[in-house]
């Protein structure tokens, strides 16, 4: 069977401090996040995920969103560099973790800004939200990295939501939906704009 591995993050004790973009801010329990992060942790585990937890990065108050910091296609880990300029140290533990997973690194490099919650992998081809914290140099970035790999990039307009990924996503059999429940409680990082896929990088398969 594919390796099943999930990168995370535990949140920070500025966690309250987040960025918020779309929705207006309401106050963060971050003991209560740290609960929930518990639980989210425990399902990915409970479904045969292996959790590999990331160093710390405390002073940036949205390092539990990890899945902004790198995006993976086949044993290519492309390194972010997120539209927030705050969000930039982030990346560091993250790209440690993958190196040491055997991964081959690339980077996302000035002026080019890409964050990981605008993909969306459907198979091989690759959705990816131009917007605010996306840029047109980061998709033509990410486009160069992946798409010699057989992969089939697609850009779409973001406006509305931080992320592609806050609007949309997309069943194992590429069926998109608009709106998940989810099995477990995030409020708190709901507050700060952040989803169920935020919160971890899902690695199927590696190929060291």
């Amino acid at each position: 069977m594919p390796s099943k591995k999930a990168l995370v993050r535990r949140p920070g004790p500025r966690l309250a401090e987040g960025l918020v973009t779309h929705v207006e801010r309401t106050e963060v329990d971050v003991d209560l996040a740290l609960d929930q992060w518990e639980a989210y942790a425990g399902a990915l585990r409970a479904h045969d995920w292996e959790t590999i937890e990331v160093d710390p990065a405390d002073d940036c108050p949205d390092s539990v969103f990890v899945e902004d910091t790198v995006v993976m296609y086949r044993n290519v880990a492309l390194i972010a560099r997120p539209g927030a300029e705050s969000r930039r140290p982030e990346t560091e533990g993250v790209e440690e973790a993958v190196a040491s997973l055997g991964c081959s690194v690339n980077w996302i490099w000035e002026p080019g800004t890409l964050d990981g919650g605008d993909v969306l992998k459907v198979g091989d081809t690759v959705y990816v939200g131009r917007g605010g914290r996306t840029n047109a140099a980061g998709v033509q970035q990410l486009r160069a990295a992946f798409e010699p790999l057989g992969a089939r990039v697609i850009a779409v307009p973001v406006s509305k939501v931080l992320h592609l990924k806050s609007a949309i996503t997309a069943l194992p059999d590429g069926t998109i939906l608009g709106h998940e429940p989810v099995a477990v409680d995030i409020s708190e990082f709901e507050k700060l704009e952040g989803c169920v896929t935020c919160l971890s990088v899902r690695m199927r398969e590696l190929y060291a």
